[in-house]
């Protein structure tokens, strides 16, 4: 029988946090574990204090996001303040941690909160020093430093025990956090990030990315603690000790552009600064929970469709119709449906909107030159007709922008549709989706909306079956 070895540490044995923690005095002099609500606790303590067998750090990289006021930032601070001052490091390194921030103007903001909480704490200072720029052990054995984010080049070959990156949201690459990347050969090296929800929701920006891991549970040293979604979702400090007030995130509402008010207090993305179409009027066209309406004779119903080039892209069909004040109506809006693996049928999926077709009576669809003639040839055979749009996709959002500015379309409560609605951008003068996004679903229902608004309210027969 071969003997099971015991795993030989690589670390020292650590305090629990909260032990540091309970000694120490919020900013206004009150207990720091009084205005620490329990679920902040839960995240230093495990984002902090979790470890595998050898006694290194369960997690690499923690990320934190919440609403605006809601003590992300803190509890970065706080967390830094631990690893420096208490962490017992592997091979007797140093205790060498940075905040980077959006710029350095933001990390100073974080440093100067650790210089409050050691003005206001004796056992802080009596251990550590305060300069301009860093924070330093009297014992030579650590520092808490910022970092200027927009020199990436410039920091690379940094050793560290603790990182803080504050807003990483703002990172639309990884230049920063490939300078800034964990020594490997340090094992309890972390990551701390504390974000909003990204502004791009495209592969290859950090937040996405870390987000996406998390979701696939790819990563079993990636700890993600993330509050989004409604008032309360996304407020879990709301009229808590250092928590916005209910009457204050209602009075942001009031007086913030809605996608700001999304960003800052829901955690939800936001729109880039060059976003074509405001979320305001989107949102305003969005009739609350309708998700389809029915086949219903005597409407004259357009339908256009985007069919995907492959890969991530899906093949969405968008059918709409005129109502009685001239507002275009998005009636139906529906992807090919599952995959095998990341790939469908374009046969398949012309079969599926063929019969969706038939339903709402409508004999012609709309959609580009997609490979060459190969849609009408898969449209004919079913006795519908593919026309080729006379307008490119910038043309359609052009033509879409005036009826959404007047309020003259109404959309389905579909999050992904308003997702890519609001994520579409200006390049010059042509409307499109960023690189790396996709806008087939924006693009499907644009077009029938466009369509419909073109087309008289006038009636047709057809037979409803199936529905």
């Amino acid at each position: 029988m071969t003997a099971i070895l015991p795993v030989a540490p690589v670390c020292l044995e650590q305090v629990d946090p909260l032990d540091l923690y309970k000694h120490l005095k919020w900013i206004d002099g009150r207990p720091l574990l009084d205005v620490m609500e329990p679920y902040r606790r839960v995240i230093l303590r495990q984002g902090l204090y979790s470890f595998r067998p050898d006694g290194s750090p369960l997690y690499r990289r923690v990320l934190t996001g919440r609403g605006k006021k809601n003590s992300k930032t803190t509890d970065a601070v706080l967390a830094a303040l631990y690893k420096c001052l208490v962490w017992k490091s592997a091979g007797q390194q140093d205790n060498q941690c940075y905040y980077v921030a959006s710029d350095l103007a933001q990390a100073n903001d974080d440093l100067e909160l650790t210089k409050l909480l050691i003005r206001r704490n004796p056992v802080l200072s009596a251990e550590l020093v305060m300069r301009s720029n860093i924070v330093e052990r009297r014992d030579g054995k650590g520092f808490i430093e910022i970092l200027p984010a927009r020199d990436a080049q410039g920091l690379h070959g940094k050793t560290y025990l603790f990182l803080v990156v504050d807003e990483l949201h703002t990172q639309r690459t990884y230049d920063l956090l490939t300078a800034l990347e964990i020594d490997r050969t340090r094992p309890d090296a972390q990551q701390w990030f504390a974000s909003y929800a990204s502004l791009y929701r495209h592969a290859g920006v950090p937040l996405v990315d870390i987000q996406k891991q998390a979701e696939a549970k790819t990563d079993p040293r990636l700890y993600v603690s993330w509050y989004a979604g409604s008032i309360a979702e996304a407020n879990p400090s709301l009229n808590g000790p250092l928590g916005p007030t209910l009457e204050d995130v209602e009075d942001a509402q009031r007086s913030l552009p809605s996608w700001i008010f999304r960003r800052l207090y829901q955690n939800e993305p936001g729109q880039p600064d060059c976003a074509a179409f405001d979320f305001d009027s989107v949102e305003a066209c969005i009739v609350k929970g309708r998700k389809v309406l029915p086949p219903q004779a005597g409407r004259n119903r357009k339908a256009f469709v985007d069919f995907g080039a492959g890969g991530d892209d899906d093949s969405v069909l968008g059918i709409a119709e005129p109502d009685e004040q001239g507002r275009a109506v998005l009636v139906l809006l529906v992807n090919q449906g599952p995959r095998s693996g990341k790939t469908y049928s374009p046969a398949d999926t012309a079969e599926k909107f063929c019969d969706i077709l038939d339903l709402h009576g409508c004999p012609e669809v709309t959609g580009d030159n997609f490979a060459k003639n190969w849609p009408q040839d898969a449209f004919r055979r079913r006795g519908i007709r593919y026309v080729v749009s006379d307008k490119n996709r910038s043309e359609i959002y052009a033509a879409f922008e005036p009826m959404l500015n007047a309020g003259m379309v109404e959309l389905l409560d579909l999050p992904i549709l308003t997702r890519q609605l609001i994520g579409l951008i200006r390049k010059g003068v042509k409307i499109d989706h960023p690189a790396g996004e996709h806008d087939d679903w924006s693009n499907a229902a644009a077009g029938a909306c466009v369509l419909a608004a073109a087309s008289p309210q006038q009636a047709s027969t057809f037979r409803l079956t199936g529905w």
